[in-house]
């Protein structure tokens, strides 16, 4: 126990000063608890989600796979599109929408390849990784039946195009994409 020398100084609040400092504390809890309840993220049960920097980078790299499937959906459809198309009409326009394809394939390519992974996420990255060439490839070889229409092209883009479906299918089983 220290015992302050009659010498010293005492420091004196009043109450009134303390009540207010209490009350001013308390209204900044309420305003911090108010602006916590608005910009915190909610899972689909609309709770409130604690996300720590590992926890985060994996819900962020999630939301990006649920994305980049959406987008091979999307690129599915064209390069279908291209293969079915009966080599009638403008050459042109065939070759500028099987281009587009595989600049779409090639985009999306990039983007899973450049995306951070967390280390947790390795596999989950690589068959996505694996899945987008797949669809590279597909689209590749559309545009190589557009430019050179022969059967033989087409039903290897067909079988390229069905190899890139079925590796979609299993990435969409996996358990990481399932919503929480």
């Amino acid at each position: 126990m220290t015992v302050n020398s009659p010498n010293e100084p005492e420091i004196q609040i009043s109450e009134e000063k303390l009540h207010k400092l209490g009350w001013i504390l308390f209204g900044l809890a309420v305003i911090f608890t108010i602006i916590g309840a608005f910009v915190s993220p909610l899972d689909d049960q609309g709770k409130p989600v604690l996300l720590l920097p590992e926890v985060k980078a994996v819900e962020d790299y999630r939301k990006s796979a649920i994305a980049w499937i959406s987008e091979l959906n999307t690129l599915d459809g064209e390069i279908a599109y291209i293969i079915a198309a009966d080599q009638q009409g403008d050459l042109f326009s065939q070759s500028r929408s099987a281009q587009q394809a595989l600049q779409h394939a090639v985009e999306l390519a990039q983007q899973v390849d450049r995306t951070r992974v967390p280390p947790i996420g390795m596999g989950m990255h690589e068959q996505m990784l694996l899945t987008t060439l797949s669809y590279l490839e597909a689209a590749r070889s559309a545009l190589q039946w557009v430019s050179a229409p022969e059967q033989e092209n087409q039903d290897q883009a067909i079988q390229l195009l069905e190899d890139s479906r079925q590796m979609k299918s299993e990435l969409e089983k996996n358990k990481w994409l399932i919503s929480r």
